[in-house]
């Protein structure tokens, strides 16, 4: 069966248009398919279908491959899509303009910041995301208290229960910190895979509050401390083939 595509999200995939770019021309009918105009929400099947902007025939090849890393800051949805208001890292300045569509591997949920990588290259993206090769995750973690030994064995000895399954862990505790009338800590905490809100669901688990999170690393890549909230960097050739190799990849 073949396999639908939004027009607006090809056109981003092929680098033609910005999502937005796509979606104005699209609105004003400027678009057709199969001589058709084309309505915000058309579907096509790429290489069958006649794509036309202004009676003039659209004509795509394959964008080469990115691969890059964000700075995910604070309270920004994952998402192409917005929920209740909030926004997503495609609202970021540097992302808004992107001559192609890129995804996310995995997520980091809207309270949490740090390292996310992006790529429009689906088979690596799939696979870094694949819990099989286990890749460690790194995060800078902040709660409202501090461990105890025993709880420090029970996360760290590889059988600590959740709901949907074990955790295995690795975990150092950093300091504590003032919180006013309380005390927190900091921990760096490594995981090995990429389940929904993962970490917070293991301090929660404990019956302790995260109050700041951040992903400071995915395999052997850590993020830079100059990369700013918001920014992104190009992934060096070096950095690329190790994420490839990781997963098996040629």
């Amino acid at each position: 069966m073949d396999e639908l595509v939004r027009l607006q999200k090809w056109l981003a995939q092929m680098g033609l248009y910005s999502r937005r770019e796509a979606e104005k021309l699209i609105a004003a009918g400027r678009f057709t398919i199969n001589g058709k105009e084309a309505e915000l929400g058309s579907k096509i099947v790429p290489g069958k279908d006649t794509i036309c902007l202004d009676r003039v025939l659209v004509q795509a090849a394959e964008p080469s491959k990115v691969y890059w890393m964000l700075n995910k800051p604070l309270l920004h949805l994952v998402s192409t899509v917005s929920q209740e208001g909030k926004p997503t890292i495609y609202d970021l300045p540097a992302l808004r303009q992107l001559p192609m569509l890129v995804h996310s591997v995995g997520r980091l949920d809207y309270k949490t910041s740090g390292l996310l990588l992006l790529t429009n290259d689906g088979e690596l993206s799939k696979r870094l995301s694949h819990p099989r090769y286990k890749l460690p995750r790194q995060y800078s973690v902040l709660i409202n208290g501090k461990l105890s030994k025993e709880q420090e064995r029970k996360l760290t000895r590889g059988g600590f229960q959740l709901k949907d399954g074990a955790v295995k862990c690795e975990l150092t505790y950093v300091h504590g910190e003032n919180l006013g009338k309380s005390a927190g800590s900091w921990y760096l905490i490594t995981v090995f895979e990429g389940r929904n809100r993962l970490v917070r669901r293991i301090f929660e688990a404990m019956e302790f509050k995260v109050l700041r999170l951040a992903r400071i690393g995915f395999g052997k890549l850590t993020l830079p401390p100059d990369l700013k909230p918001g920014a992104y960097r190009q992934l060096s050739p070096d950095e690329i083939a190790y994420l490839k190799e990781a997963v098996e990849l040629p």
